[in-house]
């Protein structure tokens, strides 16, 4: 095997008792934990130092217990996978109808199986799953070439079933921000899901972006990342910008964050802005990080994706749906 300072290297760990994958091209080193849903636990730009993932000061990692609550115990941070839905709901379509689908979906919470390669030129981490409550199969493949900048998410979802399977998908990737940072997103206008007592008005208003008026009448430019007491909390969620590149810099400190997709494939971006708002732990400060998050499927309930908005994707019977997503460090 390649030996010299650039190769890319595989090795196992332990991250918080948990076994870890840990890709490294000399560039970006990345961290897997098959065992918490595939997360995406750490992400490293080698150059600077540079930790992308916000992690949770107040949560330890561990197994999730059936019907165990996502933001009062597992809202740890980094890089999870929501499907078939973001928000907990009842799923909206036959057979299945009427079953629960838990908050985040079913995936964070499971173990996924990992299949790995490396040469010294490409690292492949290889993690599939299975649907607990419905037939479906979710694998998703991180590839680290040497040498680039960027790391490539592939995934697959096939539907094990003889019905259509409508579905949302959402990345999940919890960023940590400080004030000044800008969002670079290119769209016009976006909708609202949710914020703490309508702050921003109720679910599926149509707002400006990225100057933001509040149902107090303040505006807010939400592309520049405030102070911690500017207490903002909102999910915001629209098309898919038609470059298929968002990003997050840090002028600064001459450092971004860029994530691309085609937006034929990838048809949504949601947008999920935690400035000194929210905290899902009771009694916890609220947290400062935001999620800027490529899916498919009108955000957070799958339900009302499929019943009100009419905007989600769909597994055919026995069908398969792939797309990608690199993610790329400067």
């Amino acid at each position: 095997m390649d030996r010299s300072p650039t190769a890319c290297r595989l090795e196992t760990t332990s991250w918080h008792g948990f076994d870890a994958l840990v890709a490294d091209n000399g560039l970006i080193r990345v961290t897997v934990v098959p065992a918490l849903g595939g997360k995406i636990a750490s992400l490293v730009h080698l150059r600077t130092g540079r930790e992308w993932l916000w992690r949770n000061p107040v949560l330890e990692p561990r197994m999730a217990r059936a019907g165990a609550s996502y933001a009062a115990e597992h809202d740890l941070g980094g890089f999870d996978e929501c499907f078939p839905s973001v928000a907990a709901t009842r799923y909206p379509g036959d057979p299945w109808d009427g079953a629960e689908v838990p908050d985040h979906g079913e995936i964070w919470s499971r173990h996924w199986t990992a299949d790995t390669r490396c040469d010294g030129s490409v690292i492949d981490i290889r993690l599939s799953t299975a649907g607990g409550r419905f037939p479906y199969r979710f694998e998703r493949t991180l590839e680290l070439r040497r040498d680039a900048s960027f790391l490539t998410l592939a995934y697959t979802v096939t539907n094990q079933s003889p019905h259509p399977f409508p579905f949302i998908w959402s990345s999940h990737p919890v960023f940590h921000v400080t004030p000044g940072m800008k969002l670079v997103v290119p769209l016009r206008q976006m909708r609202v899901y949710g914020s703490p007592q309508d702050r921003f008005g109720p679910l599926g208003r149509e707002v400006a972006w990225p100057l933001v008026t509040d149902t107090e009448g303040r505006h807010w430019d939400l592309a520049t990342v405030p102070e911690r007491t500017a207490g903002i909390a909102v999910k915001l969620w629209g098309q898919a910008p038609a470059s298929g590149v968002v990003a997050l810099e840090d002028i600064g400190a001459g450092a971004a964050l860029r994530m691309r997709f085609d937006p034929a494939e990838v048809t949504h971006l949601g947008l999920w802005l935690n400035f000194g708002g929210w905290s899902g732990v009771p009694g916890a400060d609220p947290y400062f990080n935001l999620a800027l998050e490529p899916c498919i499927g009108a955000q957070d309930d799958l339900a009302l994706a499929v019943r009100r908005f009419r905007d989600h994707g769909t597994l055919q019977p026995l069908g398969h749906r792939s797309w990608r997503l690199d993610v790329e460090l400067a």
